[in-house]
């Protein structure tokens, strides 16, 4: 067998041509420039959602309004319906756009998307506990409260991470202290477990680490759309 019939046999690599590169590289500047972060009406809808589902269930478990406790349940799926409703239409709103197909807004969107997945099955089985776990909670002495209480550090922590993939994926530095604000505000809400003050905690880390963000992130689109 010759030389050159053993060459034939090599596998043959794809390279792409420098006209292709030049392209990549070009499409990799342009979004340099007009990296924009296209997430904070999402931001500043489910931080309103949150905060007010956060704050019927504080009031209810606080014996404020009178309500059997299956009502927090079914508050919590007509508001997460309505704000799963509306990101879908937004979502189709912006499909097509050069920022919606830029790489730094897909990674936004995948990241909070998985995060709001998690959330949602855990939110369930959570308040769902009693049901299928209530007899085992029972005999091992474990508290139904304190286990949904762990649902807000987690919560925030889980914002810390979003935060910070937002952050590189969008080169937005100046989310940075709004990720220490997360852990901060996620170890506030354990060490007050088990107290009407962990809502009222959680509600003021929302604003703080989800809604502002989530304006800032609005007002600098206007601005540079205005600019454009």
């Amino acid at each position: 067998m010759t030389e050159q019939a053993i060459n034939t046999t090599e596998p043959k690599q794809v390279l792409s041509s420098p006209v292709e590169d030049l392209a990549m590289i070009r499409e990799l500047a342009k979004e340099g420039r007009m990296q924009l972060l296209q997430g904070g009406k999402y931001l500043v809808m489910w931080g309103t959602i949150s905060s007010i589902g956060l704050a019927f269930t504080g009031l209810l478990v606080a014996g404020l309004i009178d309500l059997p406790g299956y009502f927090v349940m079914i508050f919590w799926g007509v508001i997460s319906t309505f704000g799963g409703v509306m990101s879908g239409r937004w979502s189709k709103q912006g499909r097509g756009t050069t920022l919606s197909e830029s790489i730094g807004s897909k990674v936004e969107a995948m990241v909070w998307t998985i995060a709001g997945v998690f959330l949602s099955i855990i939110a369930i089985m959570l308040f769902s506990m009693p049901i299928y776990a209530g007899a085992r909670l029972e005999a091992m002495g474990l508290e139904y409260g304190v286990l949904f209480g762990m649902m807000s550090p987690i919560v925030f922590g889980l914002y810390a991470i979003c935060l910070a993939a937002t952050s590189v994926a969008g080169r937005a530095s100046w989310l940075r202290p709004y990720i220490i604000l997360s852990f901060l505000f996620s170890a506030l809400t354990m060490l007050l477990i088990m107290s009407y003050w962990q809502f009222v905690a959680a509600i003021a880390g929302i604003v703080a680490t989800i809604i502002i963000p989530g304006l800032i992130m609005l007002d600098k689109n206007k601005k540079a759309q205005g600019m454009t």
